[in-house]
């Protein structure tokens, strides 16, 4: 059977390698362009919304189904996939301390609530970091690149953007090619998707980002406060992201980089450079 999938972010990927595994031959149609919303999404598995202190909806499942999945992907490909270490949330005070171990009480929160650490930097303003155990980070370029690699040897891969859709007399034709089944998985705006569907309830959102530097001690942990700041491992660190429901289809804006460096300074005193400024559309829906 002949699978084509219609984008190659973190969905189409995943998509296509459990088409793989199932023996299917496999059609990745995406553009190859390193600029949507999967190619600077952070990759935190995490199983805590930190800002909230709420549980993702059944946590627990989600990490199982990720831990079986990622690890098979990296056995296929013979590499790491994840950055080192956990994530880590920034406690200010005493009382948020308390808050934490308190967290860790309550039984579905236990299997995700990890100790306490002294702050490893001396920049970061606080009392200690909590661990959020079973968390970690994705290197989702690596990812999504060493995937496309893999499939455009194992399988089909074709760049470019798809003009030219059609079913008919149980046929289903893309770009010239024939296949038996087509996974929409383009991401926002979802051109083709809503072609066939009619239109779907987005409601996107805009994240900025910044890649930024720094002379001086260097900083190893993944750290949320009330953003992330993320270690690349080459000294170099993401910082972010930004929401945004306005001016989606814009570039980057001069005020979510002040908005990052505001937040940044308010917990980290470092000073740094600003290497990058990215920005991505989340396809979120209402």
């Amino acid at each position: 059977m002949r699978i084509g999938i219609l984008g190659q972010g973190l969905a189409g990927t995943a998509l296509a390698w459990h088409a793989h595994w199932a023996g299917y031959e496999v059609h990745l149609f995406d553009r190859g362009q390193q600029d949507g919303a999967s190619w600077v999404a952070a990759g935190l598995v995490n199983p805590i919304v930190l800002k909230r202190k709420r549980l993702v909806h059944e946590a627990h499942h989600h990490v199982i189904a990720m831990d079986a999945f990622y690890a098979r992907v990296a056995n296929e490909l013979s590499t790491s996939l994840f950055f080192p270490g956990p994530v880590h949330e920034l406690l200010p005070d005493t009382a948020s301390v308390r808050a934490w171990e308190d967290l860790g009480l309550e039984a579905s929160f236990a299997p995700f609530i990890g100790p306490l650490y002294d702050l490893p930097h001396p920049a970061l303003q606080g009392q200690a970091l909590g661990e959020v155990l079973q968390s970690r980070r994705l290197r989702v370029p690596h990812y999504l690149t060493a995937s496309r690699d893999f499939f455009a040897v194992q399988h089909h891969v074709h760049g470019g953007a798809v003009d030219t859709l059609n079913v008919a007399n149980g046929q289903i034709c893309i770009q010239g090619q024939l296949v038996d089944a087509c996974v929409l998985a383009e991401g926002y705006p979802g051109t083709w998707t809503e072609t066939f569907f009619g239109p779907l309830p987005f409601a996107p959102t805009r994240g900025e980002g910044l890649r930024i530097s720094w002379d001086g001690d260097a900083l190893h942990q993944a750290i949320h406060k009330n953003m992330f700041l993320l270690p690349d491992g080459d000294n170099h660190y993401q910082a972010g992201s930004t929401y945004a429901w306005d001016h989606i289809t814009s570039g980057p804006t001069q005020a979510a980089r002040e908005e990052i460096l505001v937040k940044l300074q308010g917990w980290f005193s470092q000073d740094v450079r600003v290497v990058d400024h990215w920005v991505g559309i989340r396809p979120t829906m209402q």
